[in-house]
């Protein structure tokens, strides 16, 4: 029971984090030398399926490996243990060294100079790197802690944060399989990280956030209904109206508007001029599951000035008189 509480995981992760930086990269060593990572490890998979076994009322016993060793469970061809301290915990260790070398070279870092000499240079983005890693579930809850840390505040600078992103999303967009809409844990606390801010947050910043939701929208390969009620769909609108609450220094109005009709494009998989009928159709007949995305349009709206507001709705087919002909006819 106490494995499945999310906060007890919280805490598996950033420990685990903290090994990695303080131990394996200021020793140079390999995570599985290390005594307490596979422990860790084991902890954070047995707190992944304590739910299934809670629900069941202990009826099965299941202990997944270490993964010191490459052992098969009957039934399955991989090891995922093994294959995540063995194979791609190096990668994440490496992952974080990228990240410290592009605080360095960039303008006021110790390796500046050498890198305007060309010396040094910023990692590419190997795309091939975290192939094989969509069912490592653990590895991924890891990457995501690290992603939040690096999104605060004070732990990376505008001008690193250009090739810091792209390698975080290139992971996660392995270890996911390219679906994130269902990372609601993940869209909340990156939510919190970026309205730390407040009006300090750089538009690059922003635009490289915006950029990569809605695209995580679009790749999503759950149907189109499922995407426009995603748990993503509702945090990305939530973040909006969190920035323009701000006012204009984050996000403007225009741009507010225009990010969310992007954002239902990409959900419903339109080209950015096509209008969505499904989003109308959700809209008008208040489904459930769409109720937590429709409260931030509304909220959008409601901030809006009326003649704009009007204007929005009209683009997407939500005028008044379409909406009462169409609850009419229903």
């Amino acid at each position: 029971m106490l494995l499945a509480d999310p906060f007890v995981v919280r805490l598996l992760v950033d420990k685990i984090e903290k090994i990695v930086r303080a131990d394996i990269m200021k020793n140079k060593s390999v995570p599985s030398g290390n005594p307490l990572l596979p422990s860790l490890l084991q902890l954070l998979n047995i707190a992944k399926i304590s739910t299934q076994l809670c629900a069941m009322k202990g009826k099965r016993l299941a202990i997944p490996d270490a993964g010191l060793k490459e052992i098969l469970m009957e039934g399955e061809d991989r090891s995922l243990p093994y294959e995540t301290l063995r194979n791609f915990l190096p990668l994440f260790s490496k992952l974080l060294l990228d990240v410290d070398l592009d605080k360095r070279i960039a303008l006021g870092g110790d390796l500046y100079d050498a890198a305007a000499q060309s010396l040094l240079a910023p990692s590419d983005v190997m795309d091939a790197e975290w192939n094989g890693a969509s069912s490592l579930q653990d590895l991924r809850v890891i990457v995501e802690g690290a992603f939040i840390h690096l999104m605060q505040p004070g732990n990376t600078n505008e001008v690193a944060l250009q090739n810091q992103f792209p390698r975080f999303v290139n992971a996660l967009d392995k270890l996911s399989d390219d679906n994130m809409i269902h990372e609601k844990p993940f869209f909340i606390s990156l939510s919190h990280a970026l309205l730390r801010y407040k009006t300090k947050l750089p538009h690059s910043t922003r635009d490289l956030v915006t950029n990569v939701m809605i695209k995580w929208l679009r790749l999503s390969k759950d149907s189109n209904e499922s995407c426009l009620c995603s748990a993503l769909h509702e945090c990305f609108m939530r973040l909006l109206n969190e920035w323009a609450s701000l006012g204009n220094a984050v996000l403007s109005r225009d741009l507010f508007l225009s990010l969310s009709e992007q954002a239902i494009a990409a959900a419903d998989k339109q080209g950015d001029e096509q209008k969505s009928a499904l989003f109308v159709s959700l809209w008008i007949k208040n489904d459930a599951q769409f109720a937590l995305v429709k409260e931030q349009y509304l909220r959008m709206l409601t901030s809006t000035p009326e003649k704009t507001a009007e204007s929005w709705k009209e683009k997407l087919g939500l005028s008044d008189e379409k909406v009462d002909a169409m609850d009419t006819s229903s």
